[in-house]
């Protein structure tokens, strides 16, 4: 492969790859390596990063002791080097062990000792939500078409996205990252713009971008965009780096999710309530309530009160440990420190007594709510608990509550009964779950499609296909198309009844009758098979999936399969692996 180069001026020295061309006799062009260094454009050091230099003694003055901010700076540069990878892929930072329950050093919540509190980091004025309009303007969708070309891609077409990017807005360029369904096609894109001769990326869409990456495990991926703004100029705020948190925590790495405060601090960007807040909500997630405890102190002692946000992480923590009454004691608290508490704070303790099927408990606390605080349950209240209930297969309950709130004078919609339908579904009452569907339909609310579908899962469950197929026909009859999850809760009950032939062939007629597969679709034929012994067909549907060449797959399946059957068929997998590598589809082990 060979890389498109850029020769001008102050861009002479980027070392950088753009659309990769393929080997002669090749059609498939794609993305490639992402440059993480932009030291070479911008002439800066791999030390840049939030002003963590290494040095040993600017560590220890921060109570850090061993790797500390060297170590996350080092883990930066790191990617700059290993330029092996492709386009957009993960560095394996997810895969990686989680910390144990001594991760977190007392040192490092120190950091809100030496802050000053108030928040001196500019006002940053940026809104990362798009309107409908711009997702759907023409401009976005065109460049989300090219881009989903990119398994065939070819000069022409990186010629014409070119040209489509310098018309684009910030706010088109936010449109194609968040319409992407992979985050690491979102980051291709990302990157490749970036190195785009003339063109630099608006703050917004760093903002998206690391929005975006909040939610995954791609922490290293998260950490570059952050080294990015500082080498562009970009205005980082707290929540910036509370982005960066959020990610780190996802990947179940506490430890350096803690150190973004250091690397905060060594940027000169003071603390606010938000990162505050996101700190909080970290901690408790990964089952820290004391050290979580310990740090509002230091919020305090610095000048930063806690409001509602923070004591609802502190009831979620609560919760978590089954320390229900010292929740429910803080709400009481919450009015004596400034922060009256709304029925939200009670939503919390009463989605845990729901999981834990609590109903008398649960009738109590709505009875305390009014009493001592005059806060009646709404219908969001009864939308939480009913939701809880059911999502815990306790659809019973969750009928009780239904009809009550009936009672109060509440309109029960069909998501209310669709949730307890599919409760009753997929414990196997289909009779009680009829019944629901007839009380629906005599108080004129439609069935929808994923009504209908929750009705087809239960039936292919309890292995009734015959059922499950009639229901399907009847959706069509009644103008209610099944979709692809429909499609696939029925193809799964054939392959769970030894009828995976039957379940490919049916995926084989999918253009015919107007659903397109999804991975997950795939997954379960492709599993099905495996089980029957049928590794060439599995093979095969594997194959059909890196075609479309839009899918995350596993091959791990179908090496244990093989390697369990004593067939020693290693060549099939790895061509089907290569396969994969070649037309850029996502594969993992």
């Amino acid at each position: 492969m060979c890389s498109e180069l850029l020769s001008r001026n102050a861009w002479s020295r980027r070392n950088v790859s753009s659309f990769a061309r393929p080997s002669a006799g090749s059609r498939v062009f794609r993305f490639d390596s992402v440059d993480c260094d932009r030291g070479l454009r911008r002439g800066s050091k791999s030390s840049d990063f939030d002003g963590c230099d290494g040095g040993g003694n600017a560590i220890r003055e921060m109570g850090f002791s061993g790797k500390g901010c060297s170590a996350v700076a080092r883990e930066g540069h790191e990617c700059a080097v290993d330029r092996s990878r492709g386009f957009g892929s993960s560095d394996g930072s997810e895969d990686e062990e989680s910390e144990g329950d001594d991760a977190v050093d007392e040192e490092t919540l120190l950091m809100l000792d030496s802050a000053s509190g108030k928040g001196n980091c500019p006002e940053v004025r940026r809104s990362t939500e798009v309107s409908v309009e711009e997702m759907r303007d023409p401009l976005v969708k065109e460049v989300c078409r090219l881009m989903s070309l990119r398994s065939l891609w070819n000069p022409s077409n990186e010629r014409e996205l070119k040209r489509l990017l310098r018309n684009m807005k910030p706010r088109q360029v936010c449109a194609v990252i968040l319409t992407q369904e992979d985050e690491r096609v979102a980051l291709k894109f990302f990157y490749w713009a970036d190195r785009q001769w003339r063109y630099r990326h608006d703050l917004i869409a760093y903002y998206t971008l690391l929005d975006i990456l909040s939610k995954t495990k791609l922490c290293q991926d998260a950490h570059r965009i952050v080294r990015l703004m500082r080498r562009c100029g970009i205005v980082r705020d707290p929540e910036a780096f509370g982005y960066l948190m959020l990610s780190y925590s996802r990947a179940r790495k506490l430890r350096h999710a803690l150190r973004v405060l250091t690397l905060m601090q060594k940027a000169g960007v003071d603390p606010n309530l938000s990162i505050c807040n996101t700190t909080m909500s970290v901690l408790i997630r990964n089952n820290k309530l004391e050290k979580a405890l310990k740090f509002m102190e230091r919020m305090q002692l610095v000048g930063i009160n806690p409001e509602v946000v923070t004591y609802n992480c502190l009831i979620r923590g609560y919760c978590n440990i089954h320390r229900v009454q010292d929740a429910i004691g803080l709400i009481d608290a919450m009015p004596g420190k400034g922060c009256p508490p709304d029925n939200v704070r009670y939503h919390t303790v009463l989605v845990y007594l729901c999981k834990e099927k609590k109903i008398e408990e649960v009738k109590v606390l709505l009875d305390k709510m009014s009493r001592d605080h005059g806060l009646v349950p709404d219908q969001v209240t009864y939308d939480n608990i009913i939701h809880a209930l059911c999502k815990h297969g306790h659809g019973n309950e969750a009928l009780e509550f239904l009809k009550e709130s009936q009672i109060n004078g509440f309109q029960v919609d069909k998501v209310w009964y669709t949730a307890v339908v599919t409760a009753f579904c997929k414990s196997g009452n289909m009779d009680k779950a009829k019944d629901i569907v007839d009380v629906m339909i005599s108080n004129n609310c439609m069935l929808d499609v994923v009504t209908y579908t929750a009705v087809v899962d239960g039936y292919c469950r309890l292995g009734n296909l015959d059922q499950a197929r009639k229901l399907l026909k009847q959706m069509e009859r009644h103008g209610c198309k099944p979709n692809m999850v429909s499609y696939t809760a029925y193809l799964n009950g054939l392959c769970h009844s030894g009828r995976s032939l039957e379940s490919r062939d049916l995926l084989n007629k999918s253009e015919e009758q107007w659903w397109n597969p999804g991975a997950i679709t795939y997954s379960a034929v492709m599993h099905g098979l495996r089980r029957e012994g049928k590794l060439s067909e599995a093979s095969d549907v594997v194959r059909e999936m890196i075609g479309r060449g839009s899918f995350q797959i596993q091959l791990k399946s179908i090496y244990c399969s093989n390697l369990f059957a004593g067939k020693g068929e290693w060549t099939r997998p790895k061509n089907l692996w290569k396969s994969a590598e070649e037309r850029d589809v996502q594969s993992t082990l």
